[in-house]
């Protein structure tokens, strides 16, 4: 009976087994721990997603804005560069004192040194056209067809950008820019230019819009008149009602419909000083794709962290279960001391490193949002800065300095020149103001540009009458200008070659005595193909230590006044022509700087 007792009693666990089911007891264990410990970071992973989804959308709006506002931004520019010339024009001499003939012959060379520029005509109030360069000087021309839209110009004195209108002479679509001139003993009259409407799409076109993107300048009757996809279908036609309604709200950002049918997210913004503005549409479907993109993309790396996280328990699961095994074979036997290899420390040792590691990733991703924060808040003061400078500073001293030259022609005429003297030196001074933003703004323009530029036939002499009639009024007539060859036309862009030269200009008129001329030579060379343009003044020259550092931007030659930004401007313009800017002669008697513009360059 005792022996079937004994025979019948189960053997009991041996070490190895027991271990053996203390290990597993441990991974199970641990992957339920981390499987719990994974459902606030599922949770927290779907809250990111969610997140990653709004605020991708708000920075593809936000994207799509700027990209709006920088194409308004530019047409406005352009627009600005045109009023420049009919500015300018206005001032000329022949034009003030109501000399038609000269006035048109003027206009003529302007039209051919700008191609933004079809052609230029003056109106007067009662919608008489003296003339058109589209036309022969003294040709009949009918009455203009914009009377109503030109009041503006007569009864407020402001500068004007019209609608597309069917031109009264070309009978064509036209957009046309109109500001008020004074013919003297002929009073007032419109001074247009007749925008190409190729010159606004170029212009549209060159900030490299994505493929399936739509742009469009719409006119202040919701006219499309430039478009970057199918523009000889689209442009002159208005654009849909869903954009004229929320464009009439006042909303900068929606949803909307092109003329083609394709649903986009569209952004508006207005073009500077004008009723135009400008819409972008990105299509709603590719926006919708690359969130869903983004989206899949971290769920699949909140998977991938998942299956990390629990092969990592299994894997320390395993080497914590080796380690109680030795510490259990290590006890039954006898043996004091740690045991090798200890798991556990190294897991605790892990454990203060990632703790480490996650202070030092949060100090890092506080610096590198202050960081963050600090760059777009720089780039938004310079943003606005620029705005001021441009909208603030530029308009109203180009607004004075026409209220001085009225005030000091006034007073001459009344003979109170010595009243009128000091208006010409504040006139002078603000000459010298407008000069120095202008070529400071012109440095920001060429430093980002490209490598090279495009030439285009150009009219020298006009250029340099151009470029002249930039120069103070009391200055112009000590300008000379001197012909050794019979080249009328040259490759350049004229606007570029006119800041150059006014540069140049603008130096020689100051250093040289005030009674002593200063010679503009015009010549050539045949090897290398090249147009050659030499001012000459009479100066003291040009001291040998400065020399070196002569066309740098914002050099200081020992022991001198750093130098301005009018000679580093005509380097940088001759080295997008390919050619070069070099001091010919310069001494005691004067000094000579060539601009040497290489024909087979200009590209």
């Amino acid at each position: 009976m005792a022996i079937a007792e004994t025979a019948s009693t189960p053997d009991p666990e041996s070490p190895a087994q027991r271990s053996q089911r203390s290990s597993r007891g441990i991974a199970a264990w641990l992957a339920g721990v981390s499987l719990l410990a994974l459902l606030p970071m599922l949770a927290f992973s779907a809250f990111t997603v969610y997140r990653a989804i709004a605020e991708e959308q708000t920075q593809a709006t936000a994207a799509l804005q700027r990209r709006a506002t920088v194409a308004a931004a530019a047409i406005g520019h352009e627009l600005d560069g045109i009023f420049a010339e009919l500015n300018a024009m206005s001032q000329a001499d022949s034009v003030r004192q109501g000399d038609l003939a000269a006035s048109h012959a003027l206009a003529v060379r302007i039209v051919a040194v700008d191609p933004r520029i079809d052609n230029i005509s003056i109106v007067d109030a009662e919608g008489r056209q003296p003339f058109n360069t589209a036309r022969p000087f003294g040709t009949p021309l009918p009455d203009s067809n914009i009377q109503q839209l030109q009041r503006r110009v007569f009864e407020q004195g402001a500068r004007l950008v019209s609608p597309l209108v069917m031109g009264a002479v070309s009978q064509r679509p036209v957009l046309a820019a109109a500001m008020p001139v004074s013919m003297g003993p002929r009073g007032t009259f419109a001074l247009r230019a007749v925008v190409r409407l190729d010159a606004i799409g170029a212009c549209l076109n060159e900030q490299a819009w994505p493929d399936d993107w739509t742009a469009a300048v719409l006119d202040q009757n919701n006219v499309i008149i430039a478009r970057s996809r199918d523009a000889l279908r689209y442009v002159g036609q208005t654009a849909t009602q869903l954009l004229q309604d929320n464009w009439r709200k006042g909303l900068t950002t929606f949803e909307s419909v092109t003329k083609d049918d394709i649903a986009v997210i569209t952004s508006v913004a207005r073009v500077p000083d004008t009723d135009w503005y400008v819409a972008v549409g990105r299509p709603k479907a590719a926006l919708n794709a690359q969130v869903r993109d983004s989206m899949r993309n971290i769920l699949i790396a909140g998977v991938v962290c998942a299956l990390l996280a629990v092969v990592g328990a299994l894997y320390l699961a395993r080497r914590v279960g080796r380690q109680l095994r030795a510490v259990v074979d290590s006890h039954l036997r006898g043996i004091p001391g740690p045991v090798p290899g200890g798991t556990i420390r190294e897991v605790a040792d892990l454990s203060d490193a990632l703790a480490r590691a996650r202070a030092e990733a949060g100090r890092a991703s506080r610096e590198l949002q202050g960081a963050r924060e600090a760059a777009l808040a720089s780039l938004k003061e310079r943003s606005e800065m620029l705005d001021v400078l441009a909208h603030e500073v530029r308009q109203p001293l180009n607004n004075a300095s026409a209220a001085l030259q009225a005030a000091s022609v006034e007073l001459a005429r009344n003979g109170q020149q010595a009243a009128a003297e000091p208006l010409r030196r504040a006139e002078a001074v603000l000459g010298d103001v407008q000069a120095s933003i202008g070529n400071t703004l012109a440095v920001a323009s060429l430093l980002v540009g490209g490598d090279s530029i495009e030439g285009v036939d150009t009219d020298i002499d006009a250029l340099i009458e151009v470029a002249i009639a930039d120069m103070p009024r009391n200055q112009r007539d000590r300008v000379v200008i001197e012909r050794a060859t019979n080249t009328r036309t040259a490759s350049m862009e004229p606007g570029l070659m006119r800041l150059a030269l006014r540069n140049l200009l603008s130096n020689a008129l100051r250093c040289s005595p005030s009674a002593s001329p200063v010679v503009v030579r015009v010549s050539d060379s045949d090897e290398p193909l090249a147009l050659i343009l030499d001012v000459i003044d009479r100066g003291a020259g040009i001291p040998d230590e400065q020399l070196p550092t002569l066309f740098q931007r914002g050099s200081k030659p020992p022991g001198g006044r750093r130098q301005g930004l009018g000679l580093y401007i005509v380097r940088r313009v001759m080295e997008l022509h390919r050619g070069s800017v070099l001091v010919e002669r310069t001494s005691a008697g004067g000094t000579t700087m060539r601009l040497v513009i290489n024909q087979h360059a200009v590209v």
